[in-house]
């Protein structure tokens, strides 16, 4: 399999850019967060008439990511205590997004891989007791590696699939409760909701899909 296909110029330079940024940020208030879960993706088709597809169910898939965060603004550059809450955060994911259903009587499945750069702005509140709770909203970028279709007994290569196989866009939020464990440790579960925004293709239908994510992770905080 060619990886030329797959990392379009577009995202290429994507990549360049968050490591660029990873490699840049400052190491002060900074945390390392790697977290692993399960996704529930809702897949949504519109037919050019307006017919919704409602034989899409959510099938499990696996959620991995690595991002780090920051505050948004060093805290003493500002008197502000809300200023002092936020925080920003970049990092690489990778999703399974899945999803199965039945048509005339014929079972099909769909299983889909895809890597994505995370972008998201939040606040995070110091709960006491060592709890801490982060929440904020996220813009992640996506692009299929490997997919395919199983209906009935035959199975199609989603790459090269228009709906499937192209840049991905979602917006969502996420929230995260941590409890620190020392000093530079914390165990945080989490949840967060996405939504796709290009959903219109070129035929006039409308295809999305939505992943809903839980699960759990550990952050790393380095000596300052």
């Amino acid at each position: 399999m060619s990886t030329k296909k797959y990392l379009t110029p577009l995202f290429i330079l994507l990549l360049v850019c968050l490591i660029s940024i990873l490699s840049t940020l400052p190491s002060a208030a900074q945390d390392w967060n790697y977290q692993m879960g399960i996704n529930s993706a809702s897949f949504r088709y519109q037919s050019p008439a307006g017919t919704a597809e409602n034989s899409f169910q959510p099938d499990a898939g696996l959620h991995l990511s690595l991002q780090r965060t920051n505050r948004l603004i060093d805290s003493v550059k500002t008197s502000s205590k809300f200023l002092r809450k936020l925080t920003y955060q970049v990092g690489l994911a990778i999703n399974q997004f899945n999803s199965v259903g039945e048509t005339q009587n014929t079972p099909f499945s769909y299983s889909t891989a895809y890597v994505g750069i995370q972008v998201g702005i939040g606040m995070k509140l110091r709960l006491g007791r060592g709890y801490s709770l982060q929440y904020g909203s996220l813009i992640q970028v996506n692009k299929l590696l490997l997919g395919s279709q199983k209906m009935g007994n035959r199975v199609f290569n989603l790459q090269s699939n228009k709906q499937f196989d192209r840049i991905q866009f979602q917006i969502g939020v996420d929230v995260k409760l941590a409890k620190q464990v020392n000093s530079q440790t914390a165990l945080f579960t989490y949840f967060s909701n996405a939504w796709q925004l290009n959903i219109n293709q070129n035929d006039g239908s409308q295809f999305a899909i939505n992943p809903a994510s839980f699960g759990f992770g550990i952050q790393y905080t380095p000596l300052k």
